[in-house]
C-alpha cells in the first residue's frame, strides 16, 4: 500500500512539473493543481486497489508493469470523469481542458516507471514466499 501511495505522490509532483508551461496562465495552472489535489484521491484509491489486486496475483514483472500502466489509465479516467459526475464541469470529455488528463497519464506512467525496481522486487518476493 505504501508503494502505491508513493507512486501517486510522485505522479502529482511530475504532473506539477509537466504542466509548468501552463504557468503563463497562472489561474489555469493553479486550478488544474487544485483539481489534481481534490480529485486525485479518486485516482489514488483506484490505483491502490489495482496495485493491491496485482500484488495478490502471481504475475511476472512485465505483465505486472503493463497492468500498472493500464491501471494508471483507468484511475486517471475515473478521477477525470468524477469531475463531470460531481457537477464541477458540464462536459469534461469535450472541453478545452482535455490536455490535463493526458499530462496526468504521462506523470503516472513516469512515476510507475521510476518505481520499477520496487515493483520488480515485489514480484520476486511473491515467488520466494510461495516457494518457501
Amino acid at each position: 500500500m505504501k508503494a502505491a501511495f508513493t507512486i501517486y505522490c510522485r505522479a502529482v509532483g511530475f504532473y506539477a512539473l509537466l504542466t509548468l508551461p501552463v504557468l503563463f496562465l497562472p489561474v489555469l495552472y493553479f486550478m488544474s493543481l487544485m483539481y489534481v489535489l481534490i480529485y486525485g484521491w479518486i485516482a489514488c484509491l483506484v490505483f491502490s486497489l489495482v496495485y493491491l489486486l496485482l500484488n495478490r496475483l502471481p504475475l511476472d514483472f512485465v505483465p505486472k508493469l503493463f497492468a500498472l500502466f493500464t491501471g494508471v489509465v483507468v484511475s486517471v479516467g475515473c478521477a477525470y470523469h468524477m469531475i463531470g459526475v460531481l457537477g464541477v464541469h458540464e462536459d469534461v470529455w469535450h472541453s478545452g481542458f482535455i490536455i490535463f488528463p493526458f499530462a496526468a497519464l504521462i506523470a503516472g506512467w513516469i512515476s510507475v516507471f521510476v518505481s520499477k525496481e520496487k515493483i520488480r522486487s515485489s514480484c520476486y518476493f511473491q515467488e520466494e514466499a510461495s516457494a518457501g
